[in-house]
């Protein structure tokens, strides 16, 4: 039976441990889902980086035309879009995206150890969990939260009890106390049209920095994006395309 184990913030991530783990890392708001959305709006690969600086250096290796993206504990940084799913738009011709951010892009950096790494939202957590369950083998499940610059997030503790919610409906599954206690929140939370998230730290963070609508945009699309995001090879792409990839 896999059990499922939820970090509450990066900072608790014991890297070693997660050789041999599935991992998903969440940032509700908004890494995590401005990820999400741009692989559904045809950018591909998204290259995750710890900061503005590796950002720029990866920018100028870049010979293509690709999207840069970046906040520092929620100000823009000059010269970069400010990652806010709102304002992404399709892109006709695929283009790669860089991306950097105070909390969800330095825990992906965290649990790159993990046998595989997904990427997770409110937006795709139902199908992020679906393609857990499809896997083959016992290894353990670890749902790591971001968190809001080394401390809890509401958001992203939620988004771990949606995983939670989806595998655990599933069966076959035992359940840490984090984790039990996540799919509690979610089931509340869900049930109140996830309208507390509108008041956690990080969307009012959000609102001073005159981004009042990101919030809210990431909870109309509960579960409305079929995307799975996947780390494989230092980017995050597509699982479809990791699986036509690996033929």
């Amino acid at each position: 039976m896999r059990k499922i184990h939820v970090i509450t913030q990066k900072e608790a991530v014991r890297e070693e441990r997660l050789t041999g783990c599935t991992a998903a890392v969440i940032d509700v708001f908004l890494a995590t889902s401005t990820i999400i959305f741009l692989l559904d709006r045809n950018y591909e690969p998204v290259h995750a980086v710890l900061g503005g600086e590796q950002a720029l250096e990866l920018s100028k290796l870049q010979e293509a035309e690709h999207l840069l993206l970046g906040e520092s504990k929620g100000e823009g940084l000059e010269g970069f879009e400010y990652p806010d799913p709102c304002a992404l738009e399709h892109t006709a011709e695929r283009q790669a995206a860089i991306i950097c951010s105070t909390n969800g892009t330095i825990a992906i950096e965290k649990a790159k150890q993990a046998k595989r790494l997904y990427i997770s939202s409110l937006v795709n957590g139902h199908r992020v969990a679906e393609r857990i369950h499809q896997e083959e083998g016992g290894s353990s499940i670890v749902l790591v939260c971001s968190g809001n610059d080394d401390r809890f997030s509401m958001e992203d503790f939620i988004g771990a009890g949606q995983l939670v919610e989806h595998l655990d409906t599933r069966g076959g599954y035992e359940l840490s106390d984090a984790a039990k206690l996540a799919q509690k929140a979610y089931r509340s939370s869900l049930a109140e049209g996830f309208s507390e998230l509108l008041d956690s730290e990080t969307s009012d963070l959000l609102k001073r920095f005159n981004f009042p609508e990101a919030a809210e945009f990431v909870i109309r699309h509960h579960e409305k994006l079929d995307v799975v995001p996947v780390y494989e090879g230092g980017m995050i792409i597509k699982e479809c395309e990791r699986m036509r990839n690996s033929e």
